[in-house]
């Protein structure tokens, strides 16, 4: 197992979570995109409640992907996560509450009780009390093919508390990657993510699909220029090997026209001349000519053979 030692924390998570989600940086290619709608078919397959985000408009290249209609521009609303109640104006500047001996807390009936013990002669009084939950409800969030988080665009910048409170699982290639996850594999030494995501698959013990080995093949045939990158190694042939066996499909070399169900296909066909037929010229018989008109008899007068003798009046 390649990367058995990294995913050691993450064995003993995954088990129990029951929401996921995977996050893909925004201008993602074939090979970050392919990848991670591969991991979120077989987290889906799994049983796994699953949500794939990227902030960007899918391309054209990305249609042919299986699970790319699955992808959502904005943080799915989730329910759950770490609830905070903020006190305001209780605080000194030190981050140190004066007036507060200490913070009990009891059950009674459906309710909870929290209850502050104040300090003899002093002041306890919040000017405002606010609810505010702290992570996104989701227990692990895999994020695949950013160098860093704000290569997520707004889905990190607008929801860094969903982030802050979560495990991190950051999957990547990238020389640039700053191992901002609390579980990091990321292989410089990779062609391409969909060659790191194949080995994590295996490695936590998830089997491939027909769809998901395509997807994988398709990304690492787009991130190596059709196995002719230098980077190449014995491990990317490995991989592709491995989708192969489980029936993934190569990508079909040369460029690919979209054609929508509604899209008419009667500009692309060839128009052929029509053939033209020969007409033949009936000719009028004899007996249809107007008289003595272009007429010339098929039958010899009797004397057109006899030999003639012309005679003339004059001589020079």
């Amino acid at each position: 197992m390649k990367y058995d030692q990294q995913l050691t924390e993450l064995k003993n998570l995954l088990p129990s979570a029951k929401s996921i989600l995977i996050a893909i940086p925004a201008g993602a290619d074939i090979d970050k995109m392919a990848a991670g709608l591969v991991f979120f078919l077989i987290l889906e397959a799994a049983g796994k409640q699953t949500s794939v985000v990227c902030d960007d408009a899918m391309l054209v290249a990305h249609s042919h992907l299986f699970g790319v209609d699955h992808v959502q521009k904005n943080l799915p609303q989730t329910e759950g996560g770490n609830l905070t109640l903020t006190l305001e104006g209780v605080a000194a500047s030190d981050n140190t509450v004066p007036a507060l001996e200490k913070l009990d807390w009891y059950a009674e009936n459906s309710n909870l009780n929290l209850v502050f013990h104040v300090l003899p002669g002093q002041i306890f009084q919040p000017a405002k009390i606010v609810p505010r939950y702290q992570g996104s409800g989701f227990n692990l969030i895999f994020v695949v093919g950013a160098a860093n988080l704000n290569a997520l665009g707004n889905l990190y910048t607008q929801n860094q508390s969903a982030f802050s409170g979560t495990h991190i699982v950051n999957i990547d290639n990238q020389t640039t990657n700053t191992s901002f996850g609390q579980t990091n594999v990321v292989d410089t030494n990779a062609s391409a993510v969909c060659e790191v995501m194949t080995n994590v698959i295996s490695d936590l013990g998830f089997v491939l699909d027909t769809d998901s080995a395509s997807n994988l093949l398709t990304g690492i045939f787009d991130a190596t220029n059709n196995l002719l990158d230098p980077k190449v190694t014995a491990d990317t042939y490995m991989a592709v090997a491995n989708c192969l066996r489980v029936g993934g499909r190569k990508p079909v070399s040369g460029p690919q026209v979209p054609v929508s169900p509604q899209q008419d296909l009667s500009s692309l066909i060839p128009k052929q001349e029509p053939i033209v037929q020969p007409v033949s010229v009936q000719q009028p018989s004899p007996e249809e000519r107007p008289l003595q008109e272009g007429v010339i008899s098929e039958t010899p007068e009797p004397d057109w053979l006899t030999p003639k003798i012309f005679k003339g009046t004059s001589l020079g």
